[in-house]
């Protein structure tokens, strides 16, 4: 048998240990909740990115046709027509292409970064789901500990 004030000391310390366990839990999935929202920012950062290369690349394929231009002018030829009208051709159709690749590797970063952020979600509310039980459990099993030590009548 035990006396009360070491029944009180034990429950004390089984609560302070449940408590301890589920602010853990709580941590873990403020954590996770932080990192999908940096995953979030990420994902938006790579589209803007991807934007702004695409961008950059039909303004790079708009001078080099318009130097194209130019210099087949300047030799006498129609720009309109022929190898000189297909070469301008070649030159929209290979930036578009470019600029859609650029489009296409921030969707796919900006994809992977959100799918980062998902799973961070998940493992905070695994997290604080772990934390919980572990709490409970820990409060059944010193409950049953103290239990176990009171004084019986007889």
């Amino acid at each position: 048998m035990c006396e009360p004030v070491t029944l009180a000391l034990m429950a004390a310390g089984t609560a302070m240990s449940a408590y301890g366990q589920y602010q853990q839990g709580q941590s873990a999935q403020d954590a996770a909740k932080y990192n999908a929202k940096m995953s979030e920012y990420a994902a938006q950062d790579a589209q803007r990115r991807g934007e702004d290369e695409a961008a950059a690349i039909q303004r790079k394929a708009a001078s080099l046709k318009s130097s194209q231009r130019v210099s087949l002018a300047s030799r006498g030829l129609d720009i309109g027509y022929g190898t000189a009208g297909d070469l301008q051709d070649q030159t929209d159709f290979f930036g578009q292409m470019d600029a859609s690749t650029a489009r296409y590797n921030a969707a796919n970063q900006a994809w992977s970064a959100r799918a980062q952020g998902t799973l961070a979600k998940a493992e905070g509310r695994a997290a604080a789901y772990q934390g919980a039980l572990g709490a409970a459990g820990t409060l059944l099993s010193g409950a049953a500990q103290v239990a176990s030590k009171w004084p019986k009548k007889e």
